[in-house]
């Protein structure tokens, strides 16, 4: 009998405990993502600050029936600047970039004619580079002008596959109260992470249309093979979906980090 009473305490004991464990671990639905965001630049680098990546490698673009091959370069540093150049086979150069953080952030294309077209300064409010968020999300770079909370677990555009979910937005002090409410919309950016690795493994944001029609189009980028070089894991495969369907399909060979 001492023994039963003894070992049904023991199991109470150890349940109490590891239900407290289980409690203190999970990040409660919208609470800092701090711990989250720590765990991740300990995956991406060590927790070593990166400062620039250069990235390069092949492509195929999709525009309705076409399917257009060539090479990619990307550059990207943690003052907000980016560069992606598309040399394709049929459609020939095209670039995409930006500049400056916050409501000075610009950003622009230019097709094989070079002539340059900016977009809309709300397509351009995002908290997180498109190619390599975890270069933009490293804990020191973070700001006032960033929130950033931890959703738990979940879903994370449109997948079913369950992630580590955090989402970033823009904040901006001192602008304008309907600004304000509209660049945090606007820049409003869902990021999962692999629960395993900790490594993003799909982003998710909308933009509105140059015309500045209200309708928004779902943009999703997917991460895979990653690749871990001078101490940084890179995503090897990167894949941009617009309105669900495949754009851009980008395979990494070669990568410098500064």
């Amino acid at each position: 009998m001492k023994i039963f009473r003894f070992s049904r305490l023991y199991a109470i004991l150890f349940g109490i405990s590891l239900f407290i464990v289980l409690a203190t671990s999970a990040q409660a639905p919208g609470g800092s993502a701090g711990g989250a965001l720590n765990q991740l630049s300990m995956a991406f680098s060590g927790g070593k600050t990166v400062q620039a990546v250069q990235l390069s490698g092949s492509a195929t673009w999709y525009v309705g029936n076409l399917e257009d091959s060539g090479t990619v370069s990307m550059t990207a540093s943690v003052d907000g600047s980016s560069t992606m150049q598309l040399i394709l086979a049929t459609t020939g150069q095209r670039i995409e970039s930006q500049t400056g953080s916050g409501l000075d952030m610009t950003y622009q294309w230019a097709g094989a004619d070079g002539t340059p077209h900016r977009i809309a300064s709300g397509a351009c409010w995002r908290p997180a580079l498109w190619f390599l968020p975890s270069l933009s999300l490293q804990p020191l770079l973070q700001t006032g002008n960033v929130a950033v909370v931890d959703l738990g677990l979940g879903g994370v555009g449109s997948s079913s596959t369950i992630y580590r979910h955090i989402q970033s937005q823009l904040r901006f002090s001192g602008a304008p109260s309907l600004m304000t409410t509209d660049a945090t919309l606007q820049s409003t950016t869902d990021i999962g992470l692999d629960p395993s690795s900790l490594l993003p493994a799909v982003l998710a944001y909308s933009v509105r249309p140059d015309d500045g029609s209200p309708t928004q189009i779902a943009i999703e980028v997917r991460y895979s093979e990653y690749h871990r070089v001078n101490g940084v894991q890179i995503p090897f495969h990167i894949e941009r979906f617009v309105n669900r369907a495949l754009q851009l399909d980008i395979l990494i060979t070669a990568a410098q980090i500064n």
